[in-house]
Order: structure tokens, then C-alpha cells, then sequence
């Protein structure tokens, strides 16, 4: 036992220093620093009572003010009993000191977590914005995947409600406190070990927190320093500076001399450029803006395809010049703005093919055709390549020789995908038919082009908005056989995620250019969207998943797909609009409603049911009730809700029984595929992926 005085701003206690006493504090204040924050502690205070004997302080402790401490040896419990029974005049002081501590770590504690849970946000956020920034900056985007999967963390403390609440009530005592506990030292030192177990549990999870917080510092930190530099750089370009961004000047004959197109193919290019920059305005749309862009189209794809070649030749990534006439069409730097420039730089240098093969730019789809990687998509005439080369051959145009070499050919091929779905799909996808030209202008890009850039992550993001609510709408069935396996039949299903090609402009609608692959029912669809969109994005994905929904039906059903007697989708539907008006189950006000719509989409029943689907699920899978209920039933039917969205409107009176039915069937289907694997493991049998794909999916 010793008395010691200490200076203003002397070390009391270093945080290393073995346990070996406790020390009351008599007068001054003193400042106890825990990882990561601090608090002071007044006279009456039991410095390191909260520490185990024998081991490290595990804190610091430094005089704020000129302060005198009184130390006891401790090495056990017992030694704290002995403090108090020697001090009972001041023990209900030291007991309400070390409990004003308690709640004082507890604090700290909450306020450790808010700063864990700040950092968290922070880098979260910028690890969102990062994409973005490297697409204005033109700087590469790196993968940062290991940080973005880092654990969250823990959304509460961890400490007992009832612990800080038991805390609080002793804390309640006040003026009293001498007079519940005075002379009570069994009472003082009760309360005193409790609060002690509470310390030692608090200072286990602020070293835990500590821990946390310094590793995500150390993980992040070269992803931080990166991405200040990037928002630094991108805050110069906000000023007019162009960083690194080379001069477009003399963008048209640069991309000609890169094509190494025959001079009347690109001299016709030049004049129509001209003849199409001398309007006084390139959004008209009177005939003759309609001739000149018309005129300035023909001659664009031959030199796209020119362009095309010899980025394949090359077997290189493209000179960024090209690569931006390629993936938006950018061919002349005069009537674009700067900023759009910029913009449209930042993207292409940006530019991450998607590792899954599902998006792609509608070049990379081009140079797959060539590569004989993919089969060239349908023609306007819903004819596949090998049907058109059979027609041309039927025709006479070619004989049997030349139809097996060109359906090989990969320059033929080309050909057929570029005048096709290319040149087709890029019209379909910009929207406004009669203002379409290829080349990338000024006049055409309207709205946020940050906002309607689309690139894979958020293709993924809308697409995933359809796919949580509608989960099978990109499955198909199928059955699995293995007859040595004593398996004879199992309906399964596979997923088939549709393939994304994104046109060279900045349009407004979202096409779906086919279902399947030829005949294929087991392929991916083909859908195309304008590399920047101009239109709500979500809404023309669901409309987009909708169309997909009645076409896949269709063609499932090939000629019955409007046969009510082979229940389906479109048979239903189809049923329901033609014979509304005979329906004795319908209201007035129902037949009036089906009128309406059916008037409204020129009673085209397909785009009602897209109408339809929109609304399904966007409105109703959040259970605002938008449909007629004979619609609900149809579509409740064949595309349920599942996941969240089932579990949600498992109690909607609307949804109840449509949910217990699918539930049923879907139990139903899961316990012969349960019982198999079971089976399998039992006797020893590895379980083949298509079991266990088909187990998840029926679960979800």
C-alpha cells in the first residue's frame, strides 16, 4: 500500500503494465484511454478494477489534473472485499464510481460501434460510386472484390439490455445513495463485482470492435488512396480540365484510314457527313432530314463492318478512338459537346467486358458471329442463317456447294448479323424511327447519360429486380434420366439467363429480338439494348421480362399457344380478352375496364399482358392491388411470386390461396427430388449437380 501524487499530465498506468495493485483515486481527475476512445474518472474511482491480476492493464491511464492516487495489492477477488472493509466510510463513493465507469465503457463501447459502422458505410459507399467515377475519369476498374464481400459490422453491441438497464437503476440512487448503502459493505461489494464481470465482457468486444475497425483500415487502404486521387482528377474535369484525354480532332478520317475501306465506300461516308452537318437542324424531321439520314445510315454499316475486320484481325483491343465509334457510334467530335467527349471517353477507357458472357457491347457480339462462337441471330423475316441460306439455294441464287461453305463462313456470317439484327436492332433500340441516324449527335442525347449508361453491374441490378419476384421466368424444363442409377424420370429445370447486346446509341426502348437460339428451346434469348439509355430503365426491363414471358409461351406451345382446351399462359389470356364480353362471372365494371385496355393497346393482347406484367410486378409484388382479379388469377398462375415477395403476400387476401397452392406444388415436386438425394447419400452415390441445382431452385 503506498500513497503516490502525480503530476498534471503524468503516466499513472501504461497499458502493458502488469496487474499487480488497484489504485484509488483520491483527488484530481484522471483520464482512462481504452482502445479507440477515452473518459475520466473522479476521486473514489477504482483504477484497473475492471483488469485480471497477472495480466495487462489492457488501458492507459494519464492525470489530467493534478491528482493523488492510494494503491492495494491485487491478485484475487478477495482483495477487492478487503478495499472496501477497509474504506466503509467511502465505499458507497467507490461502489457509485465503479459503476458511473461501467455505464462509462458501455458508452465508449456504442460509440466504438458507431465509428466501425461509420467506417463501413464509408468505403462502402465509395466502393458503389467507384464504377461510376472510373467512367467519367477514363481510368481502368479494378477489382476490389475481397472488399467488397468484407463482413458488416455487428448491428448492436452485444452487451444485455438488462445489464445496462441494471446499471442505470443502482446509478438512480442519488442523494440516497448513502443511505442504501452505507454500512452495507457486503452490499458495495456485491454491486462492485457485478459491475466488474460487466467491464471484463465490455472490454472483450471493444477489442474485437478495435480489431475490426484497424483491419478494415488496413484493407481498405489502397482502394481510399486510389479512389481520392480518382475524385480529385474528377473534380478538375468538373472545371473544363481533360485530363488525360486525347484530341478527337479529325475523328472521321481517322477512323477511315483505320478501316482501310475502299475509297468510294469512305468517300461516300464524308458526303453524307457533310451533306448531314450542314442542317440548320439535325432533329428535324421533315422528308428531306428523313432522306439525308436515311442516306447517312446506308453508308455507315459498310464501313462499321470495315472497322470491325480489322479490330478482328488485329486481335487487339482497339485504339480508343475506334473503340468509341464501336460501342457508341462516335464519328464525328464536332457535334458532340465536350463534356459529352468526355463522357463518352470515360466509358470506353472503362470499359470491363462481363466476365459471365451475358452483356456485351455490340461489337464483341459481332466479332463472336465472326468467330463462329455464336450462331447468327434471326432476320426480319424470323429466318435463321442456315433457313436463309436454304432459301437462297431453293431460289437458285447459290447451289448446294456454296450453302455448306457459307453457313462456315465467317465473313458471311458477319454479314448477315451486321445487315440483320445490327442494323435493325440499332433503329429498333433508339426509339424514334423517324429521327434515327447511326452516328452519335449532340441532338439525340437527351436526358442523364451518367444515369442511362449501361454497363453490367447494373443490367444485373434491374434484371435481379425481375428475377427476385419472378425467379422462374428464365428456366426451362426438363426431365433427368439415369436408368442405372434406378432414376427413370425427374422434371427438372434449367436456367437459360438471356444475352444482353447493347446497340451503339443512346435510344429509349428495350428489345427483345428473340426467345431462343433457332429452335432451340434449351438456349439463351437475345435481347437488345441502347448502350445508353434515355427511358426509366426499370420499367422497360420488366416490360422487356414481359414480352419474353408471352413469347417463350408461344413458342413452347408452337401452334396451341392460343388453344384453350392445352392450358397455358397466353391460351388463358388470350381467352380471357376475346370472350370478356360472354364471361357470366365478370362485373359490368370489369368488361368495361378489359374494354378500355384492349382500346388503349389497339387490341393487341400481347401488349396488354406486358401492360399487365408491368404492373404485377412492380405494384403488386408490394402488395398495392393494381389488376382485375381474373388478370391476378392468370398471372398468379404461371408466374408466381416467390422468395420475399411470396413470403409478403402470403397473407394478402388477394394472394393467400394462390400462395398456399404453390406452395403445395412446389412441396410436392421438392420431395421426390428430396427422397433421391437422399437415396443417393445413403447408398453412397455422388449426387449430381442437376439434383442439387434442381433442390435450390425449388427451394427458393
Amino acid at each position: 500500500m503506498a500513497l503516490s501524487k502525480w503530476e498534471q499530465g503524468s503516466q499513472i498506468i501504461k497499458e502493458d503494465d502488469q496487474v499487480s495493485s488497484l489504485l484509488i483515486l483520491l483527488k484530481g481527475t484522471a483520464q482512462i484511454k481504452i482502445s479507440g476512445f477515452s473518459f475520466d474518472v473522479s476521486p473514489g474511482s477504482l483504477i484497473g478494477i475492471g483488469s485480471e491480476p497477472g495480466e495487462s492493464y489492457g488501458f492507459s491511464c494519464i492525470a489530467k489534473t493534478e491528482t493523488a492516487t492510494f494503491s492495494y495489492d491485487y491478485s484475487s477477488v478477495d482483495d477487492i472485499k478487503q478495499i472496501f472493509t477497509e474504506n466503509k466510510k467511502i465505499a458507497p463513493a467507490m461502489c457509485e464510481a465503479v459503476l458511473k465507469n461501467t455505464y462509462k465503457v458501455y458508452g465508449g463501447l456504442d460509440q466504438l460501434l458507431d465509428s466501425a459502422k461509420s467506417l463501413y458505410k464509408n468505403i462502402t459507399e465509395k466502393l458503389l460510386e467507384y464504377p461510376a467515377v472510373c467512367r467519367k475519369t477514363g481510368d481502368k476498374i479494378l477489382d476490389f472484390k475481397d472488399l467488397l464481400a468484407y463482413p458488416k459490422p455487428p448491428e448492436e453491441t452485444g452487451i444485455d439490455d438488462w445489464k445496462t438497464d441494471f446499471i442505470k437503476g443502482l446509478l438512480s440512487f442519488g442523494d440516497r445513495r448513502d443511505e442504501i448503502l452505507g454500512n452495507q459493505t457486503a452490499l458495495c461489494v456485491g454491486y462492485t463485482c457485478v459491475a466488474v464481470d460487466f467491464i471484463r465482457e465490455a472490454e472483450q468486444k471493444v477489442v474485437l470492435l478495435k480489431k475490426y475497425i484497424d483491419d478494415l483500415k488496413n484493407a481498405s487502404q489502397e482502394f481510399l488512396i486510389i479512389f481520392s486521387a480518382l475524385s480529385s482528377k474528377n473534380a478538375a474535369l468538373k472545371t473544363g480540365d481533360t485530363g488525360d484525354m486525347p484530341s478527337f480532332e479529325g475523328l472521321l478520317d481517322r477512323i477511315l484510314v483505320y478501316s482501310k475501306a475502299p475509297v468510294d465506300k469512305a468517300t461516300d461516308l464524308k458526303n453524307a457527313m457533310v451533306e448531314y452537318k450542314k442542317l440548320s437542324d439535325r432533329a428535324g424531321i421533315t422528308d428531306d432530314h428523313r432522306k439525308i439520314r436515311r442516306q447517312l445510315a446506308k453508308v455507315f454499316y459498310p464501313i462499321y463492318e470495315e472497322v470491325l475486320l480489322q479490330v478482328i484481325k488485329q486481335r487487339t483491343e482497339p485504339p480508343i478512338d475506334v473503340k468509341m465509334f464501336l460501342m457508341f457510334g462516335l464519328l464525328d467530335e464536332t457535334i458532340v459537346t465536350k463534356e459529352e467527349l468526355q463522357t463518352l471517353y470515360g466509358y470506353a477507357k472503362s470499359y470491363k467486358p462481363d466476365p459471365t458472357g451475358h452483356v456485351m457491347c455490340a461489337w464483341e457480339w459481332l466479332r463472336k458471329v465472326y468467330n463462329l462462337e455464336v450462331e447468327p441471330s434471326r432476320n426480319e423475316f424470323d429466318m435463321d442463317y442456315p433457313k436463309y441460306l436454304r432459301e437462297l439455294r431453293n431460289n437458285g441464287e447459290i447451289d448446294e456447294e456454296q450453302e455448306k461453305k457459307f453457313l462456315k463462313s465467317p465473313r458471311r456470317r458477319l454479314h448477315f448479323e451486321l445487315s440483320n439484327m445490327f442494323t435493325i436492332g440499332n433503329r429498333m433500340t433508339f426509339g424514334r424511327m423517324s429521327a434515327f441516324e447511326p452516328v452519335f449527335d449532340d441532338v439525340n442525347a437527351i436526358g442523364s447519360m451518367e444515369n442511362g449508361y449501361l454497363y453490367t453491374e447494373k443490367i444485373n441490378q434491374e434484371l435481379s429486380f425481375v428475377t427476385d419476384r419472378d425467379f422462374s421466368i428464365f428456366y426451362r424444363d426438363d426431365i433427368y434420366s439415369a436408368p442405372e442409377l434406378n432414376v427413370m424420370q425427374i422434371p427438372i429445370h434449367r436456367e437459360f439467363r438471356p444475352i444482353f447486346i447493347l446497340m451503339p446509341n443512346m435510344g429509349s426502348r428495350f428489345v427483345l429480338w428473340q426467345e431462343i437460339e433457332g429452335k432451340r428451346r434449351q438456349s439463351s434469348a437475345r435481347m437488345l439494348l441502347p448502350i445508353i439509355m434515355s427511358e426509366n430503365i426499370q420499367d422497360n426491363m420488366l416490360k422487356l421480362c414481359g414480352e419474353f414471358r408471352w413469347e417463350m409461351c408461344k413458342t413452347e406451345q408452337g401452334v396451341h399457344w392460343n388453344d384453350i382446351s392445352d392450358p397455358s399462359l397466353t391460351a388463358e389470356y388470350t381467352d380471357l380478352l376475346q370472350f370478356y364480353k360472354k364471361n357470366s362471372s365478370f362485373t359490368a365494371d370489369v368488361k368495361e375496364k378489359i374494354k378500355a385496355e384492349l382500346k388503349k393497346k389497339n387490341n393487341n393482347y400481347k401488349n396488354v399482358f406486358v401492360s399487365d406484367y408491368h404492373d404485377y410486378m412492380r405494384y403488386e409484388s408490394s402488395g398495392s392491388m393494381r389488376l382485375l382479379k381474373p388478370v391476378r388469377e392468370i398471372l398468379a398462375k404461371y408466374c408466381p411470386f416467390t422468395g420475399d415477395t411470396k413470403t409478403l403476400l402470403a397473407t394478402n387476401p388477394a394472394y393467400e390461396s394462390f400462395v398456399e397452392r404453390f406452395n403445395n406444388h412446389e412441396a410436392k415436386n421438392r420431395r421426390i427430388v428430396t427422397l433421391t438425394i437422399k437415396r443417393f447419400q445413403k447408398e453412397g452415390i455422388p449426387v449430381p449437380d442437376v439434383l442439387t441445382a434442381e433442390e435450390k431452385y425449388l427451394s427458393h
